[in-house]
């Protein structure tokens, strides 16, 4: 009997020590990780799955080894020191990367804060403002999948389908023509002018051809129409801007009206907001209903996209979303979760050229979709005709693809892309600090999400530090040749 206990204990003493080293050595590794990103909490779950991947219970998301796809995982970790260089002189607050390759994730790391002042990580599962990354993972697709559904064609006039076009020297405006950004129409209108009394719209809200997004602020003070204007929502105000700020459905039509008003300049390529805000407008027409339920019910819901939403309040938390602004003059107050493009936000937040909010993870989704000519897990949502049709069709200038902007190598300083992407590489750029690029020749997939407009919208470092293609081009140094 005395041999039996003092066996257990010394069984016990020995199940203990192990239980202490195998603690030791989870809380290493959570620590190593959190030196690279902010992919891990202590509350993360870490199941390893086979030899060359493991999931990551924050999004679901497997990662694969690098090498498992003929990529070098010590390359890709030059990603890292990118992004902190970035961080260490507040081009951007926090921020996610995410690599594909060959349908695997090889890499997907969060970075960073919330903001400058909160001690809020960025984790996988953050969602932020994807600004005009929204052309192509939102509006594109709704015209991808009428075009598919033999709906609408390319060499369809838009004012077939919009009556405030017709009579216009917009009437002869094509699909074609607003996917290429060749339609000579403004690079953005002033539509927040609509709703402010014309004794107090002054010339600080102006937009620029060469920035449609930002908006100079000359003066502070402005008073809003009260016809047009509610803190409170009815069913005469049903757009909403932000917190306590609704706009009447009238101004919607208004909106139209003075795109309709807009001046027509030459058809050469000048990107412009205007031409998918239009191309929004034919969707929902067409479709006979609001183009952010169109895309739920043709895409998001069924690919089980339970993280990408245009008015992401509406299903989520305001924590799981990364502000874009501190204050902003025209909402009075911080902007998180609200779109931060100021035309999309008088459309109601569900705009043709903005609106659109996601994690990198749903994000990369939606392209590898696209990428499968159309299909994934098993289920088809645009044939590959179509899919080939929109990501392979280049303008005449080469400037532009069918709504995906391309590659510009001849154009160093103007070029997205770094110097190593293939000319068939398609996607899109975000004012807020966004962008996706997919690489059909390569089988590659690049995410980065960040909020580096705020807390002020201030210079843009990175764009000025190149981050963006800096890691494309890194990303391209790990393929083993």
């Amino acid at each position: 009997m005395l041999l039996n206990l003092q066996f257990f204990k010394k069984k016990q003493h020995q199940i203990m020590r192990i239980q202490k080293i195998s603690i030791l050595v989870l809380l290493f590794f959570i620590f190593v990780c959190n030196r690279a990103g902010n992919n891990f909490s202590n509350n993360d779950f870490v199941n390893v799955v086979s030899g060359d991947s493991i999931s990551l219970s924050t999004d679901s998301t497997v990662l694969y080894s690098p090498e498992s796809v003929g990529m070098n995982s010590s390359t890709l970790l030059r990603i890292d020191s990118i992004v902190y260089d970035g961080l260490n002189v507040s081009a951007f607050p926090g921020c996610i990367v995410l690599v594909m390759k060959d349908n695997k994730t090889v890499y997907n790391k969060s970075f960073g804060y919330y903001s400058y002042e909160s001690k809020q990580k960025v984790q996988p599962t953050t969602m932020y403002d994807l600004a005009s990354l929204s052309k192509t993972t939102g509006t594109l697709l709704a015209i991808m999948k009428l075009y598919d559904q033999g709906k609408l064609k390319l060499t369809d006039k838009a004012s077939v389908y919009l009556a405030f076009l017709k009579g216009t020297d917009k009437e002869n405006i094509t699909i074609t023509d607003l996917l290429f950004h060749e339609t000579g129409l403004p690079a953005g209108l002033p539509f927040q002018n609509l709703a402010i009394e014309a004794k107090s719209t002054p010339s600080f809200m102006t937009t620029t051809n060469e920035n449609p997004h930002y908006v100079t602020l000359n003066s502070t003070t402005s008073k809003y129409k009260e016809d047009l204007v509610s803190n409170v929502p009815s069913p005469e105000f049903t757009l909403q801007v932000s917190d306590s700020f609704y706009l009447h459905y009238r101004f919607h039509e208004a909106a139209m009206q003075m795109i309709a008003n807009a001046r027509v300049g030459n058809k050469t390529y000048l990107y412009s907001c205007i031409n998918f805000i239009i191309l929004k407008e034919i969707a929902e027409t067409i479709s006979g209903m609001p183009m952010d339920l169109f895309l739920d019910k043709e895409f998001f819901l069924t690919m089980k996209l339970r993280n990408i939403a245009y008015l992401p309040l509406r299903k989520h938390k305001i924590d799981e979303i990364a502000p874009t602004l501190k204050k902003d003059y025209l909402r009075k107050g911080v902007i998180q979760g609200y779109v931060h493009d100021p035309s999309a936000a008088f459309l109601g937040g569900v705009s043709g050229n903005a609106g659109l909010f996601s994690t990198a993870a749903d994000v990369a989704a939606v392209y590898q979709m696209l990428l499968n000519n159309g299909e994934y897990e098993g289920m088809s949502y645009l044939c590959a005709e179509t899919c080939e049709l929109f990501t392979t069709t280049v303008s005449a200038s080469g400037r532009r693809g069918l709504g995906f902007d391309k590659p510009v190598p001849s154009k160093p300083n103007n070029n997205p892309c770094c110097n190593s992407a293939p000319q068939a590489v398609y996607g899109h750029t975000g004012y807020t600090g966004t962008c996706c690029w997919v690489d059909p020749v390569n089988k590659l997939i690049y995410v980065f999400l960040s909020n580096r407009t705020y807390p002020a919208d201030g210079p843009n470092k990175l764009a000025a530090m190149s981050i963006r293609p800096k890691i494309q081009e890194v990303i391209y140094q790990s393929i083993k040749k």
